[in-house]
């Protein structure tokens, strides 16, 4: 007897991302992804115009799914009643959430019998939130990890099913860790599908006492406490966020200072903590107990 699970029939939800991406590539066995709800801003015009005008700006997410007979359906903030009537057509048995940047509604979920799960680039409950990745390096964590979870009304709040944690090593590319949780999530989120298909999904509800929130930065939002960090922290969470964040900085004649790179540190006497000294191809950052060393761009 063989004791191989149903196949289901998914909806997932995400972004012309690497992450959702990953997702859809090991999700799509026969049958499995019915629909692909893909994330786009409202007034998307210019967007087909390029494409009618043969300017190819079609995603390597939506190519892989029409490569596989998927669906796409667009989704913006102003057409989720557009949305749900596709999706009632369809008919999916389970929603899957894969860095989907807005909430998705309940009247959408609960139209899938085993409703809604979701891969979230965290140990939850740590990180809630849209910027989890980042919050990571700003806590200065040692280890990270990803959850998967029954979505609930509450961000990221829901009953775990998966988790798996691994070491996040000194300034270790963003753009690496990017990489690995999405391998990681999609493998895991594979699992949990397979789970819930026979029945056998977890539900491990959060510690709420030990949750913590990763909101959106805004931008030129000043992040680095230099005068409580250690020299050797602001090189880590500088290092593994550039180029995708920069520190804004400026000299002493409170001109902005641009770098291109975070070279290393220095444990040293040193300026005002904040500061910046101007050094050949670079500047010193003065920190509490030493200097981080960045090179200037060209």
């Amino acid at each position: 007897m063989s004791g191989a699970a149903p196949a289901l029939k998914v909806a997932l939800f995400g972004t012309p991302s690497h992450f959702t991406t990953q997702v859809l590539r090991q999700l799509a066995g026969p049958g499995i992804v019915a629909a692909l709800v893909l994330a786009r801003r409202p007034g998307g015009v210019r967007d087909v115009m390029m494409r009618f005008a043969g300017i190819g700006r079609i995603s390597h997410l939506e190519r892989a799914a029409q490569e596989r007979g998927i669906s796409v359906i667009a989704a913006t903030a102003s057409n989720e009643s557009a949305v749900l009537e596709r999706l009632r057509s369809i008919r999916p048995d389970l929603i899957c959430i894969a860095t989907f940047p807005r909430r998705v509604p309940q009247e959408i979920t609960t139209l899938a019998p085993l409703g809604a799960i979701n891969v979230h680039p965290s140990l939850l409950p740590r990180h809630r939130g849209p910027l989890p990745l980042f919050w990571t390096y700003h806590a200065d964590d040692q280890v990270t990890g990803v959850t998967i979870h029954h979505s609930s009304d509450k961000v990221d709040a829901g009953d775990i099913i998966l988790q798996e944690s691994f070491s996040l090593p000194r300034a270790y590319s963003v753009a690496k860790l990017d990489q690995d949780v999405a391998m990681c999530g999609a493998r895991m989120l594979k699992s949990a599908v397979e789970a819930l298909a026979r029945g056998q999904a977890a539900r491990i509800a959060q510690d709420e006492s030990a949750a913590t929130y990763a909101p959106l930065v805004r931008p030129g939002t000043r992040m680095v406490h230099f005068d409580t960090w250690d020299v050797e922290r602001v090189w880590h969470f500088l290092a593994a966020l550039s180029p995708r964040y920069r520190e804004p900085l400026k000299d002493n004649e409170g001109r902005p200072v641009s770098y291109r790179d975070v070279v290393g540190f220095e444990r040293s006497r040193c300026g005002t903590p904040g500061t910046v000294e101007k050094v050949d191809r670079g500047w010193k950052l003065n920190c509490r107990d030493g200097v981080v060393l960045l090179k200037k761009t060209t």
